[in-house]
């Protein structure tokens, strides 16, 4: 060897991963929901490893076909989330207000053409597609037709989505009810004993399934005129479980819940659903009850006797030893009051979304329910919530109205996203004038005597219904009055079609936003949202077992 010169290295190696090219996402529907909205749902695509990210959907919009996605056509998008809404509301921003793109929006009689492009690091999907016509801008008249549309499609292990074109238009008197049967034969009747749920939507969660398990479905519509003969029966078959998920068992894991001792109401059982973020000695749960206090993590207590009890909450804490309800800490709450033979409950969204909650309630008279935040949002990481309500949050700091939605998270992020009151909407903040032209006109146009609402819709203890039409932007200001001199609601028809809501400015983007991430788009986003039946509180009589999922 000479001076000077040193022997070769040995040469280093790397391992290159392969990427395999992202599939499109499947069983991709298109629905008319109302007059001014169209729902889209699909079946996720599959991330191969190593890439796991969440996958982003791109959804493309045409009135002609065929057409080639562009930045012209693109209408929105989405991360990791299945469904997509959309809706008149786009026509009414003008560019630079918000993330969400501008116009135009959805036009009644109007056929559409989409195509939804899944993407990762792995590349572009190729599209799928599907179309889909808006309903006619004139109210129902008659009883609804049978459904047609009808979708069935299986979202993971526990859960089948439903879709279908809507028979309501979202204008006009009548409200519509569709009422969802299932079985695991083939050809069943529907009736009482296989009656699942109701839902004034145009598509229902079914959440409480058994893993790969074939399902078949009936579904009829219910107006005030009459009801539908029977949709065509669809099927779907769950998926086996998932070994990375929920440690291989099912979302809804009723194993080893222990017998319920007699006197009490109800047998509860917890389930740490943070996928793998905490420990269950690092989740607590706390309840005081009757005078006691108990408090517990997951490990020392997974399961919990509810006695009968007035107006009790339980608190659960990740990771906070401190057990302080601040804002710079993760925790949440449920609600319940329980009788000897019975209980009612809800998860609550009013003050903020802090913990990822959800709970499955079942009763001796039939009741199976599911509800709070749905699976989807359960499976995907905190950061990626977070950022799809920012992505979602619109903002106007000019004008006489200013507003900025995105203050809801980020006043206090990475901890909670509050409601609108607490981030600037409430008297002396700097949104506070919000809905004041609004509100109003609502006054002037129906004749309302009552105080005017304050801001942020204040001031409306007694009138429920007014409170969630300004909320929701329901409330008429023109055509036909729908509020009495008192302010109550003359038009049940009002709460008949959800896709009449949240369609033009102002109207409240958190609340529309946590009711998208609900099963079945029931969820307490504001004081007044069971105004119509859309809140998530549930009663039942003898209650049997409580599951409550805890997630990051």
């Amino acid at each position: 060897m000479r001076a000077g010169t040193s022997a070769a290295s040995a040469q280093a190696s790397t391992t290159t991963p392969t990427y395999s090219a992202i599939a499109p996402p499947t069983s991709l529907t298109a629905v008319g929901s109302s007059y001014q909205q169209i729902d889209l749902r699909w079946v996720a695509s599959t991330a191969p490893a190593p890439n796991t990210a969440p996958v982003n959907y791109s959804i493309y919009r045409s009135t002609t076909t065929p057409f080639t996605p562009s930045t012209a056509n693109l209408m929105g998008t989405t991360v990791g989330i299945t469904n997509y809404v959309d809706s008149n509301y786009p026509a009414t921003l003008t560019a630079g207000e918000s993330s969400i793109p501008p116009g135009p929006g959805i036009q009644p009689s109007t056929i559409y053409y989409y195509q939804v492009v899944a993407s990762t690091l792995s590349g572009i999907s190729s599209a799928a597609t599907a179309s889909a016509t808006s309903l006619p801008a004139t109210p129902s008249t008659t009883a609804p037709a049978a459904l047609t549309g009808l979708t069935a499609m299986a979202e993971n292990a526990n859960e089948i989505d439903l879709i279908w074109n809507s028979t309501n238009s979202g204008v006009g008197t009548v409200a519509t009810t569709y009422y969802i049967y299932r079985s695991t034969t083939p050809t069943f009747t529907a009736g009482a004993s296989n009656l699942i749920g109701t839902t004034k939507s145009n598509w229902f969660q079914d959440d409480v399934l058994t893993a790969s398990t074939q399902y078949y479905y009936q579904v009829f519509a219910n107006n005030t005129i009459g009801v539908s003969p029977s949709s065509a029966t669809v099927t779907a078959t769950t998926s086996a479980l998932n070994p990375n998920l929920w440690g291989g068992a099912p979302f809804w894991d009723a194993s080893n819940i222990p017998t319920l001792p007699p006197g009490d109401t109800v047998m509860m059982k917890f389930l740490n659903r943070t996928n793998g973020k905490y420990t269950n000695d690092q989740i607590i749960w706390t309840a005081t009850l009757n005078g006691v206090a108990t408090t517990y993590t997951f490990a020392q207590q997974p399961t919990f006797v509810m006695p009968p009890n007035s107006s009790g909450r339980m608190y659960f804490f990740l990771n906070d030893p401190t057990l302080d309800e601040d804002n710079t800490d993760y925790w949440d709450y449920i609600e319940f009051t329980a009788g000897p033979t019975s209980i009612n409950m809800d998860t609550t969204r009013v003050d903020a979304l802090g913990v990822k909650i959800a709970f499955n309630l079942v009763c001796s008279d039939g009741t199976n329910v599911a509800l709070g935040e749905n699976q989807e949002t359960f499976t995907e990481d905190r950061s990626v919530t977070l950022q799809r309500y920012l992505a979602a949050a619109p903002y106007n700091t000019t004008g006489s109205a200013p507003y900025n939605f995105q203050t809801d998270e980020t006043t206090y992020g990475p901890y909670r996203i509050t409601e609108p009151g607490a981030a600037g909407f409430n008297a002396a903040g700097p949104y506070q004038n919000y809905y004041a032209n609004y509100i109003s006109n609502i006054w002037s146009f129906n004749d309302i005597t009552i105080p005017e609402a304050g801001p942020n819709g204040s001031g409306l203890g007694a009138n429920p219904d007014l409170s969630a039409a300004i909320f929701r932007h329901t409330a008429p200001i023109s055509s036909t009055a729908e509020f009495n001199s008192a302010g109550d609601l003359t038009n049940e028809g009002m709460w008949g079609n959800p896709a009449s809501f949240y369609q033009q400015e102002p109207y409240d983007h958190y609340a529309q936003w946590i009711e998208a991430q609900a099963i079945n788009m029931q969820q307490y986003a504001f004081p007044y949202n069971d105004a119509g039946g859309y809140s998530s509180d549930i009663g039942c009589s003898n209650p049997k077992t409580l599951l409550v999922a805890v997630g990051w």
